[in-house]
């Protein structure tokens, strides 16, 4: 389905329970990645809930953004609340990985209505500068996958980044890499670097009652690291580490991922804190 705004169009997609009935999953890609990379993923849960996935501004089908958008982090999340409107989504579990954890929690922060629960997924406290640095290059009007070779620098990140992908899907994050807004990329990173040092995702799971499952994959130090942080700041959650995993779980092991979100999600109410090591 497309939104139409004045930013461009809007991407997404409803599958599952469309009557309504169900829960509602909505899934939050991380930086450079459309809403294709969590199919795996609901492919599993819509049986039992209504799952929605966002090309996120400037992002696979969400082209072409118009010349007038910016691409701040709050206004990523708005164009979420835009879709759940829309949809009459409300009191929704988020699941969000790396970077949409940030809009999780701005759209959070903006339309507390909108989120009942939280499955944040491989957290990353920042860019760094590194990558920050090799981004610029992003800044020509277009880039093709085949023009990746002439920047080694970029084609290390995006490689290191998503080179524990399984196939067809590492096809799928490089085609989405390939086609996405070089200007969206750049300005998506730099907003998102200046959000993770507001410490957004930290004060939500402080001030907040609302349950998070925080997941990491052991091999994932950053993210474990993270994810550990943000565990002990959690009123009420859950810290599940995937043994065995890397930085993008939905893809690596998708169905251990569908089943901590539905576990998670049915026990959203009634959560202990507990650690969650998964063998």
């Amino acid at each position: 389905m497309i939104l139409k705004t004045e930013n461009g169009p809007l991407y997404y997609e409803v599958t599952g329970d469309l009557a309504g009935g169900g829960s509602a999953l909505v899934f939050l890609s991380g930086w450079a990645m459309s809403g294709a990379c969590w199919r795996p993923v609901t492919q599993l849960l819509e049986a039992r809930y209504r799952c929605l996935t966002i090309d996120a501004r400037g992002i696979g089908r969400s082209q072409p953004a118009s010349t007038e958008a910016t691409f701040d982090l709050r206004e990523h999340a708005e164009d979420v609340h835009a879709i759940l409107a829309r949809e009459a989504i409300f009191d929704a579990t988020f699941v969000a990985h790396e970077m949409g954890c940030l809009v999780a929690a701005l759209c959070a922060e903006a339309h507390p209505q909108d989120v009942r629960s939280y499955v944040f997924i491989s957290p990353r406290a920042s860019f760094s500068q590194d990558e920050i640095k090799s981004l610029s290059v992003f800044t020509p009007a277009s880039l093709a996958l085949r023009e990746i070779a002439s920047f080694p620098v970029v084609r290390n990140l995006v490689a290191f980044r998503f080179r524990h992908a399984p196939q067809p899907y590492r096809d799928r994050l490089f085609d989405d890499f390939a086609e996405l807004s070089p200007r969206s990329a750049y300005e998506t990173a730099i907003s998102a670097s200046d959000y993770y040092g507001d410490r957004v995702v930290e004060r939500l799971i402080e001030e907040t009652q609302f349950p998070a499952l925080l997941v990491c994959g052991d091999e994932d130090k950053k993210s474990a690291a993270q994810a550990r942080q943000l565990f002990g700041l959690a009123k009420e959650g859950k810290l599940a580490t995937l043994s065995g995993c890397h930085f993008l779980p939905m893809l690596e092991y998708p169905k251990q991922m569908a089943r901590l979100i539905d576990e998670f999600t049915k026990q959203a109410g009634i959560i202990n804190r507990q650690m969650m090591p998964l063998r």
